[in-house]
């Protein structure tokens, strides 16, 4: 004959809280998602953009800097971080480009022009490789996003007013 059972492995002190923790787990779950993307066009000293082959970009693998706000972050701040982690370079962050949603769900992205301080691009677990390219000319890689595109032709005309107002007042 069993004289006792074992000892439940819940904490008996606070014998609700399991059953709070699950139903706000399940509210938080439920509530509409909504994210903030970055991406940027980061310029060189001598006005080259540079684009980056992603590693989990199979059919479109050349593209922008760009990632995803982290909580509360601001969308400048997570685009120098995202910059930091994709190329291991610095940058200072510049105008926003354009503010657009996106398509696949219930997102914007924020669109900034930057400006390189420092740094040579070191590959990560998200980028292979990199490239600087004249944004004027049409030799942009294949492969590269289409929607990225019209992006740094629109960064190409702000850059120079950006870049010079810059110069001028480091």
């Amino acid at each position: 004959m069993i004289d006792s059972l074992p000892e439940h492995p819940r904490n008996h002190r606070y014998p609700y809280a399991f059953g709070y923790l699950a139903n706000a787990l399940r509210h938080w779950a439920n509530l509409p998602r909504f994210s903030i993307g970055v991406s940027g066009i980061l310029f060189g000293p001598d006005g080259r953009v540079l684009l980056l082959r992603h590693t989990f970009r199979h059919r479109h693998p050349w593209g922008i800097i760009s990632g995803w706000t982290a909580t509360r972050e601001q969308p400048a701040d997570a685009l120098r971080r995202e910059i930091r982690e994709e190329t291991s370079m610095e940058a200072t962050i510049g105008p926003i480009l354009t503010i657009r949603s996106d398509p696949r769900g219930p997102s914007l992205e924020v669109v900034h022009i930057a400006r390189l301080v420092s740094g040579t691009f070191r590959p990560s677990a998200e980028t292979s490789d990199a490239m600087w390219v004249d944004p004027a000319s049409d030799l942009l890689p294949e492969g590269l996003h289409p929607t990225h595109v019209p992006l740094i032709r629109a960064a190409v005309e702000v850059w120079p007013t950006w870049h010079a107002d810059k110069e001028a007042n480091p």
